[in-house]
C-alpha cells in the first residue's frame, strides 16, 4: 500500500511537470505570435514614433549652411584650418567652408581622439592609443602607428610634431618628426613631460615637465636643438605646476602655472614672474600678448590680467563684470566667453565690442573675421 502511494505521488508530479512545460511552451508561442504581429504591422504604428532627422548627415551634423546642428548623442571637437573649420566626432572629421558646406568627410578609428591646430596644420592623436596623423589644408601630410600609448602630441610649423608616449625604460620618451614623418630627435626622459613648443624654425624645442622639490610640485624647461644631445639651457624648480606653454620673442617662452606667469628669453634668463591674484580660469597668448583671467570668490569678481612687454614687469589689469568661462589672445584682440556675450578688449584693458548669446556656448574658435561658437546641439558662425 505504501510502494502504490509513493508510485501514484511520483505520477503527479510528473503530470504536474508536464503541465508547467506545456504553459512555458504556450506562452513562448503566445509572445512570438505577438511580435510577428506588431512587426508585420509596423507600418501603421512605427512613424507615430519616428524622430524627424531632416538636415542631419548620417545623424551626426548638418551641412550646406550655417548654423550646423549636432544630433543629440554626437559629441565633437573643432579647430580651425585657415579659413575652414574642422569638426571630429567619435567616428568622422568633417572640413567645413566658411558657407556651411561639406568639404571633405572622412572616416576614422580613433578612440579618445585629441585635436590641435597651427600654422595652418592639423594634429590628431590617440589619447592612451598609438596612432596619429597631421593634415595640411589640401591633404593629409603624414599617418603615425607609435609603439607605445601617446600621453601627449605638439604640433610645430609645417606639420614637425612632438609626441609623449609610455616607456618601460623612462618615465615617458620624446619623439620629434619632421614634416614627412620622419623621426628627427629622440629622448627617454627622467620627468614627466607636460608639453613641448617648438622653435618658430623647427630647429629645437622647449620641453615642459612637471618634477618635485622638496616634497612640492614645481615646473623645469630644457631647451634643446636637434641637431646636438647637450641641452642649451635649463630652468629648473620653478615654484608652479605647468599648465599650458607658449613661444614668446626670439626663441623664449611663456609658461602659465597653476599659481603663476613666468617669461624666459631665449637663453633661458627668466624675465618675469607674475603670482596670480586669485584662481586661474584661462589663459592665452599671442605675438601681441599674454592674457589670463582670474576668479577671486571672497570678492565674487573676475579679473583681466594683460602683459605686453615681460621685460618691463607691467601688468594691465581689468575687472570684469560678466563671469568668463574662456580667452583667446588674438593678434589685435583679446576674445571673452561668458554664458551670455562674447566680449573683445584690447590689449589696453579696454572693452571694444560685446555679441549677446541667445543660448549658452561651451567654446568657441577663430578663423578671420568669423568666430564659430561651439554649443551642445549647434555650431554657430558670427562676424565679430
Amino acid at each position: 500500500m505504501e510502494e502504490y502511494s509513493a508510485r501514484g505521488l511520483a505520477e503527479l508530479r510528473r503530470q504536474k511537470k508536464r503541465k508547467q512545460s506545456l504553459q512555458k511552451f504556450l506562452g513562448f508561442i503566445a509572445i512570438v505570435i505577438v511580435v510577428l504581429g506588431l512587426y508585420i504591422s509596423k507600418d501603421r504604428w512605427m512613424p507615430n514614433f519616428k524622430i524627424d532627422n531632416t538636415g542631419y548627415t548620417d545623424d551626426e551634423i548638418t551641412e550646406g549652411s550655417f548654423p550646423l546642428k549636432i544630433a543629440g548623442s554626437t559629441k565633437y571637437k573643432a579647430c580651425t584650418l585657415g579659413d575652414r573649420l574642422i569638426v571630429l566626432t567619435d567616428t568622422r572629421r568633417y572640413t567645413y567652408t566658411v558657407s556651411g558646406d561639406t568639404n571633405n568627410v572622412e572616416s576614422h578609428s580613433y578612440s579618445n581622439a585629441i585635436l590641435k591646430s597651427f600654422n595652418n596644420r592639423t594634429l590628431m592623436y590617440e589619447l592612451n592609443g598609438t596612432s596619429l596623423r597631421v593634415d595640411s589644408k589640401r591633404s593629409m601630410q603624414y599617418e603615425k602607428k607609435m609603439d607605445d600609448p601617446i600621453y601627449v602630441a605638439s604640433l610645430g610649423s609645417r606639420g614637425f610634431t612632438a609626441v609623449i608616449t609610455q616607456s618601460d625604460q623612462y618615465v615617458c620618451e620624446l619623439h620629434v618628426y619632421d614634416d614627412s614623418g620622419d623621426e628627427i630627435y629622440f629622448r627617454g626622459c627622467s620627468q614627466r613631460i607636460t608639453d613641448v613648443v617648438f622653435r618658430d624654425d623647427c630647429s629645437g624645442c622647449a620641453i615642459i615637465s612637471l618634477n618635485v622639490s622638496e616634497g612640492n610640485l614645481v615646473s623645469e624647461i630644457t631647451a634643446v636643438d636637434f641637431s646636438s644631445t647637450e641641452n642649451l639651457w635649463t630652468a629648473g624648480n620653478i615654484a608652479t605646476c605647468p599648465v599650458s606653454a607658449y613661444p614668446y620673442g626670439e626663441d623664449g617662452l611663456v609658461l602659465f602655472g597653476d599659481t603663476m606667469f613666468a617669461c624666459f628669453a631665449g637663453d633661458g634668463t627668466e624675465i618675469m614672474e607674475y603670482p596670480y591674484p586669485g584662481a586661474l580660469i584661462d589663459a592665452s597668448c599671442s605675438s601681441a600678448g599674454a592674457v589670463m583671467m582670474f576668479e577671486n570668490k571672497e570678492r565674487r569678481s573676475t579679473t583681466l590680467s594683460i602683459i605686453t612687454d615681460p621685460a618691463s614687469g607691467g601688468v594691465t589689469e581689468a575687472k570684469l563684470g560678466e563671469k568668463f568661462k574662456h580667452v583667446l589672445a588674438w593678434n589685435d584682440r583679446i576674445y571673452m566667453l561668458s554664458e551670455t556675450v562674447l566680449e573683445s578688449y584690447g590689449y589696453d584693458g579696454k572693452a571694444i565690442k560685446a555679441l549677446e548669446l541667445d543660448q549658452p556656448f561651451s567654446d568657441f574658435e577663430k578663423a578671420g573675421r568669423f568666430v564659430y561658437l561651439e554649443g551642445h546641439r549647434t555650431i554657430e558662425k558670427k562676424e565679430f
